[in-house]
């Protein structure tokens, strides 16, 4: 049972990931797009799930700073071995997308947020917060209009995208809250043969195609490892995995559909008043930033958690 756990809250976390990094970033169907595409790529961020619930669960990851390293060892991964877009602008492109989109957003709010609102004893809290996203992912979604390799989707369209996006993400929050009842503990072959695959996508196709990348790459790892291994060496036993295994009712998982509602409100609204917003640029101008000062503060903060911890045990 703990093995099937295991695989189950592997994948219904790949499908939060591609939910958030993907969909709601594409926001429509692209030209090429199939199921067979979507299900493969949904695959890929599972085996990237799989590596970010292994680092949550052996560095003890009970914080929200620990959580936005972890959230940057899994935007790296894509970003950086995956894809290639870690290497394309620098500096920026360390923080845009692997910190700005993945960490900050797919990570703190489309998987803890969201599932965080769900445990509240709030029952609209979930609502709330999906009603803004949802609004935000509007605001976004008509930057592509804009986009050379962009396009007008109708209103028609995007609301079947985006409604049928967001239904499958209700399993997944709950076959991620029901397989979150004890510690992510896989078969340690299993965890050594999905490193390793990343480690040679890496060496034998990365660093060939942008030699740079042997020197950045380990470095943006390193410096993320290093602040989780502050983080275990003065957390308590545990980790956030097990915090979401209370039962919740169905209508907040329901609740989730606030995204599509407001985002196609939103969608519809700009189509009807023929909208021309570079919404893409604001976004970027915030969390691009952001995503270095979040990244600077989460090492602060674990190391002064470690210093602390160590001057204590000291006296």
């Amino acid at each position: 049972m703990k093995t099937f756990k295991n695989f189950v809250l592997t994948l219904s976390t790949g499908y939060i990931f591609f939910l958030y990094s993907e969909l709601l970033f594409w926001a429509r169907k692209r030209p090429g797009d199939s199921l067979g595409e979507w299900t493969i790529t949904w695959l890929a961020y599972s085996l990237m799930a799989f590596i970010f619930l292994l680092i949550v669960s052996y560095f003890k990851v009970n914080n929200i700073w620990a959580l936005f390293l972890a959230g940057a060892v899994f935007g790296w991964l894509g970003e950086g071995i995956v894809v290639q877009t870690t290497y394309e602008s620098l500096p920026l492109s360390i923080s845009f997308t692997a910190l700005a989109w993945h960490a900050l957003i797919t990570v703190w709010i489309g998987w803890y947020a969201i599932r965080k609102s769900l445990h509240a004893s709030n029952p609209f809290s979930t609502l709330k917060l999906s009603l803004t996203i949802g609004l935000c992912y509007g605001l976004w979604a008509i930057m592509w209009w804009l986009e050379p390799d962009g396009g007008v989707s109708s209103v028609f369209e995007f609301a079947a995208f985006s409604f049928a996006a967001v239904i499958l993400a209700i399993p997944a929050y709950w076959l991620s809250d029901w397989s979150s009842t004890e510690s992510f503990r896989p078969n340690r072959w299993i965890s050594i043969a999905i490193v390793g695959m990343f480690a040679l996508m890496f060496l034998f196709i990365v660093v060939p195609a942008i030699p740079l990348a042997i020197i950045i790459l380990p470095i943006l790892l390193g410096l993320a490892c290093l602040g989780l291994r502050w983080n275990r060496l003065t957390e308590a036993d545990g980790s956030m995995l097990t915090s979401f295994s209370n039962p919740v009712s169905a209508w907040k998982y329901f609740s989730l559909l606030g995204i599509p509602v407001a985002g196609v409100s939103f969608y519809a609204l700009a189509a009807s008043l023929n909208l021309q917003w570079q919404t893409n640029w604001i976004l970027y101008l915030i969390t691009t930033p952001l995503g270095f000062i979040l990244f600077g503060i989460g090492l602060y903060k674990l190391n002064k958690a470690k210093r602390v911890t160590t001057i204590e045990d000291k006296t």
